[in-house]
């Protein structure tokens, strides 16, 4: 019998951090799989932390019993740069970056990275149980600057056809939220607030905005409106600032929400259709970020192009690990046991009991808790009130599937103002989501496909819903529902006790978490939140505690006080006992660290596109090479390169007699000949993923930009007075005694 463990983690500090353990048992011909999976958020109680996964690796290796060393592979992905110890030079190196180098593993046990896509792609094919699909990975940003990848699967092996490195949807929606006046991660209230601006928008009659990209192939290019990454931002405001809107309630950032979320969907229809033409799929996966757009997912669903869609419950970049640990479990087998492993595992919905970190309190163990009764939950819920579900194995994925639940009344039609005044506290717009049995489902919502477990739909809400249960429909007429299952827990059983009472199964279901906070873990989360919301009744495991009886015993800011200091105590041993497990003995200091990479980082990413167009000059010049037949060149480019030049007495007909200026979009495409020297920063990539996608020949020309580069810019168009300047150089080291030349590197 063999067993290997597989660790899966990022390779740089993400949003969503975590890390997976993949355990394959080989014994003989006979295979057994299992994995673990942590949210570091979830342990160290800050959401989109951008901490690297310490606590979720230790709380991985604890799962399975094991130690650092015991572990067989460690795998990470990469955005420009295949190397276990760092993100790319472009990237400043973290405390996270430090962590990771110093790591007790050896070289023998890190895998080759893999591309960003590629796991998200992995993680939907082994979670799917699909031998034979599609696949569409889609997000912000990935490898090389991919913003979204298409794979196909025969049951043996993963193949990737495609990957875009030019503006995707993902950067475009993302930059748009920010206009609108939310944070990065909070695409769902965007979401959320689409359906708002239609009302805007139809009542108003204001025309559509162009958000429509260069749709070709595989491709949807947003060049015309979003300056590439790695340095990406939008070319125009929409006219935001002309207008003044300051307020994300304002009727025209709503009606900027609709317009995106409509071109979203749009990107998302043409490039699943595109797939099946060109693939022949029958079935699709989904994952990245934007595969967590549930209403775009049904429409794509409803269309019937495809026999069967998986979207990965864990889309984002915390489901990453899962697909990176997965990937190096996948390399120690043969092609027919590939497909054994779709037989014997089966994705999980949560993770399991076992799991959940073992809590010792003295403040869980001096209140007095009653004994799990499920008809006064039922009486509770009736009553309009709040309960706070916390039950075994935690949920996952971002969403709450009745293990970490606030839940409810779905048949109040006040219930989402009651849920915000008592313990979300999110803004208006936003829906709450139902959970409810199979057969209530079919009686209540419209859609063509059976995949509802994981909330990643938004379908379409009957007449009958919107009378029996308005509390979860939403002002789009749809709701992202979840259909309970016995391997739900608690909240499987209430939904039958509230059937039998009120003749349909339904209740409104929110994670167990205040309003910008990560899911709770572990049982003291749990009190800890519902102390601070105004929830009514607390159910943990076999146990109940109601407001009622704390407020009777206990003063509630007192009680609080005293919790938060435990917790405090529990995140900062938890962080520490973690260190101890993961990092080697030896370790170099930290400032020293932080203060190297920081140059080299800060170098790469201003000088080295500069740097290499010197040294192509430099070629051109000592060596007596043949001049490119004509230097093909944006505006923005020619300003910034001229600047550059000065440097060296130099100009671009250095490079050409000929230099042509053109617009940095689709439509250069066609002007390039063999022998141009193309010096225009997102059409590089333009043509890169034309060439890869094979919509064009490629041509003998000079594509100057790579992938990883920022655009060459002009450090400074700030002019200064002669007397400013004059006075600044009388205070440096040229004319003070008492300053050395180095002092000039730490103003």
């Amino acid at each position: 019998m063999k067993t290997t463990y597989h660790l899966g983690i990022m390779s740089y500090s993400s949003h969503d951090p975590s890390a997976a353990i993949v355990k394959l048992v080989q014994d003989g011909t006979q295979i057994d799989c299992s994995f673990i999976h942590f949210e570091e958020g979830m342990l160290s109680r800050k959401k989109k932390s951008f901490h690297f996964p310490t606590r979720s690796i230790s709380s991985c290796l604890d799962h399975f019993g094991i130690g650092i060393s015991q572990l067989t592979t460690v795998r990470t992905d990469f955005m420009d740069n295949q190397f276990f110890n760092g993100t790319s030079w472009n990237y400043r190196r973290l405390v996270g970056d430090y962590i990771r180098k110093h790591l007790n593993i050896t070289k023998a046990q890190i895998s080759k990275s893999i591309h960003h896509h590629e796991a998200h792609a992995i993680s939907a094919w082994v979670g799917s149980g699909f031998e034979d699909a599609a696949f569409l990975a889609i997000d912000g940003l990935g490898s090389l600057q991919s913003t979204h990848s298409v794979f196909v699967s025969n049951g043996k092996s993963l193949e990737k056809i495609f990957s875009q490195t030019t503006p995707g949807i993902g950067v475009l929606y993302s930059l748009v939220i920010e206009l609108i006046g939310f944070k990065e991660g909070d695409e769902g209230k965007t979401m959320g607030l689409a359906p708002y601006g239609e009302i805007v928008k139809n009542k108003m009659s204001l025309p559509s905005i162009d958000f429509q990209g260069v749709y070709g192939a595989l491709s949807v290019d947003y060049s015309k409106i979003v300056s590439r990454s790695p340095n990406k931002f939008l070319l125009t405001d929409f006219g935001i600032n002309e207008k003044n809107y300051t307020s994300i309630y304002e009727d025209f950032r709503a009606y900027l929400a609709f317009e995106i979320q409509q071109e979203l969907e749009k990107c998302l229809l043409y490039l699943t259709n595109k797939i099946r033409s060109l693939t022949g799929k029958g079935k699709l996966c989904l994952s990245g970020g934007v595969a967590l757009n549930c209403v775009a997912n049904e429409k794509i669903a409803q269309t019937g192009i495809f026999e069967e869609i998986y979207v990965f419950p864990d889309s984002a970049d915390s489901g990453i690990p899962v697909g990176l640990a997965f990937s190096s479990a996948l390399e120690t087998l043969d092609s027919d046991q590939i497909s054994d492993l779709f037989k014997v595992y089966k994705h999980p919905k949560f993770s399991p009991d076992s799991s959940v970190p073992i809590v010792n309190s003295k403040i869980l163990d001096k209140i007095k808790w009653d004994q799990l009764n499920t008809d006064k939950i039922v009486d509770e819920i009736q009553k309009n009130s709040v309960v706070a579900l916390f039950q075994g194995g935690f949920e996952y994925g971002p969403r709450a599937l009745g293990r970490r639940s606030f839940i409810a009344s779905a048949t109040n039609p006040n219930m989402k103002e009651v849920l915000n005044a008592k313990i979300k506290h999110r803004e208006a717009f936003r829906p709450f989501a139902p959970i409810c049995l199979i057969e209530d489902f079919y009686q209540l919502f419209r859609s063509s496909h059976k995949n509802h477990e994981f909330m990643t739909y938004a379908v379409e809400a009957s007449e009958k819903a919107k009378t029996l249960a308005p509390a979860i429909v939403h002002a789009d007429g749809t709701s992202r529902v979840q259909i309970a299952t016995k391997e739900c827990g608690l909240v499987f059983d209430l939904l039958h006790l509230l059937k039998a009472r009120i003749g349909i199964g339904i209740l409104v279901n929110t994670s167990f978490n205040d309003n910008n906070e990560p899911i709770v873990m572990d049982e003291l989360d749990a009190l800890n939140c519902f102390l601070k919301t105004n929830a009514d009744l607390l159910v943990i495991n076999k146990k109940m505690l109601s407001r009622e009886d704390i407020k009777m015993k206990f003063s509630i800011p007192e009680l609080l006080t005293e919790l938060e200091s435990e917790i405090f105590k529990r995140n900062h041993d938890r962080f520490q006992s973690s260190l101890h497990k993961i990092l080697k003995n030896s370790l170099e200091p930290l400032q020293i660290f932080l203060n190297n990479y920081s140059k080299i980082s800060e170098y790469h990413k201003k000088n080295s596109s500069r740097i290499r167009f010197l040294n192509l000059l430099s070629e051109i010049k000592n060596r007596n090479l043949k001049k490119y037949n004509r230097i093909l060149i944006s505006n923005f480019e020619a300003t910034s390169i001229n600047h550059v030049l000065e440097d060296v007495n130099c100009e671009l007909r250095e490079f050409s007699d000929t230099v042509e200026y053109i617009k940095d979009d689709f439509s250069s495409v066609d002007k390039i000949k063999p022998g141009d020297l193309v010096v225009s920063y997102n059409l590089s990539n333009i043509l890169r993923d034309l060439i890869e996608s094979k919509s064009i020949t490629m041509h003998n020309f000079n594509n100057f930009y790579k992938s990883n580069d920022y655009r060459i810019c002009i450090n400074s168009q700030k002019i200064e007075e002669k007397n400013q300047v004059i006075e600044r150089l009388a205070n440096t080291y040229e004319n003070r005694s008492d300053l050395l030349i180095e002092s000039i590197f730490h103003e």
